[in-house]
């Protein structure tokens, strides 16, 4: 008895009479719904499916195996699969002819990680799972491959680890710091003055304090990912709450000076005092991070008739052009400061443009290399403002 071919079910017309007579009842929707055949589920699936005869060229290439190899049904029906789809590894090489499963000869399902290239030479990572049929003697009676798109949860994956990486590493500075101190200052074999025993516990305080806005930050990251964020809205004075932010900050970093300027009538807002205060001190401190040795930070704003702007600038190392708007993307960090010199998780600014934007306004940079930043952010003015 000859086995039947995985894509008998799906190899019909596409277009359904509506009058077959051996469809059970079950397979029917009611006189006043729509039909649901094989053909509608293959045509609508999300995934890419693929049918290939016994001599491997294709029977069947759905709407979704179009959009993700930019080829259309048409031009590649009949014609054979590794001639169509160009199967690549990480290395370049060629899939079809390293671990293809159609060449086993055994029955059975089979999954590949590859990546398609297309004709506009743009690369798509894609998972496929082949459903092999063969006949007893081993050779190829039918196969059904279903194409998924990968990229987003390899995508995934590279934000997984790049987050532990980075967390892990920043981590480790300020507990080992903490840990070094209380060490020494717990030995009972040494007797500190009381300025030693002063700056040390200063020093667990502020690393203690670089943990505390590290755990800030990544709370604020999984709340933006969620989409858990909620404002609690209220009339902010945003010069005042500036002015506070840096007062703070100048008092951990003796080496910058922090100029805060606005106009006597900057108009309050309507803004969520808490997100608004990241915002604030996640610029402030890049600014200070990357600013020179005694340089000055200034803080200030402006106005127009329908806006509030508040800007925040240094003199430090600036930003090169094609990676200004790159600096508000997740775990983006300049290539300065990716050798170490200025650490960092990468989610400072990208905090920043999703709090703006959660209170409907915008956030930018202009930069030049060696001559500094100047970040600023616009919010909108309360009705009577």
């Amino acid at each position: 008895m000859t086995s039947p071919s995985p894509y008998d079910a799906i190899d019909r017309d596409p277009v359904s009479s509506g009058n077959e007579t051996d469809e059970s009842p079950q397979s029917q929707a009611d006189s006043h719904g729509l039909q649901i055949t094989e053909a509608m589920a293959v045509n609508l699936s999300a995934d890419g499916l693929m049918a290939l005869d016994d001599q491997y060229r294709i029977r069947l290439f759905n709407p979704a195996m179009e959009r993700l190899t930019g080829l259309k049904s048409q031009d590649v029906c009949g014609l054979v699969c590794s001639d169509v789809l160009h199967l690549k590894d990480g290395h370049d090489a060629s899939l079809c002819d390293t671990i293809c499963p159609l060449a086993g000869k055994h029955t059975g399902s089979y999954d590949v990680e590859g990546i398609i290239v297309r004709p506009d030479k743009k690369k798509v990572d894609v998972d496929l799972n082949f459903s092999v049929l063969c006949s007893e003697d081993g050779g190829l009676e039918a196969a059904i491959v279903n194409v998924r798109d990968a990229g987003s949860l390899r995508q995934a994956d590279h934000i997984h680890s790049t987050l532990l990486a980075s967390v892990s590493h920043e981590l480790q500075t300020p507990i080992s710091i903490i840990k070094a101190y209380a060490n020494t200052l717990a030995r009972a074999d040494a007797k500190w003055s009381e300025d030693t025993i002063r700056d040390k516990l200063l020093a667990i305080e502020e690393e203690s304090d670089r943990l505390s806005r590290l755990v800030s930050r990544l709370m604020f990251t999984s709340r933006l990912s969620a989409g858990a964020v909620s404002l609690n809205l209220m009339l902010i004075d945003l010069p005042k709450q500036a002015r506070r932010v840096a007062t703070r900050l100048a008092e951990v970093d003796k080496s910058h000076e922090i100029s805060v300027r606005f106009p006597d009538d900057f108009p309050p807002i309507m803004g969520d005092p808490e997100t608004l205060d990241e915002v604030l001190t996640n610029l402030i401190e890049n600014a200070l991070k990357f600013s020179p040795e005694r340089g000055t930070v200034t803080v200030g704003g402006w106005t127009s008739e329908t806006d509030v702007y508040v800007t925040v600038g240094d003199h430090g190392i600036g930003i090169a052009e094609g990676n200004q708007e790159k600096v508000f993307e997740r775990f983006y960090r300049a290539s300065e400061s990716s050798t170490g010199a200025f650490p960092g998780t990468g989610l400072g600014l990208y905090i920043c443009r999703n709090l703006v934007h959660a209170h409907g306004g915008e956030i930018w940079v202009a930069s030049k290399q060696g001559a500094g930043s100047r970040f600023t952010f616009s919010l909108p003015r309360t009705t009577d403002g």
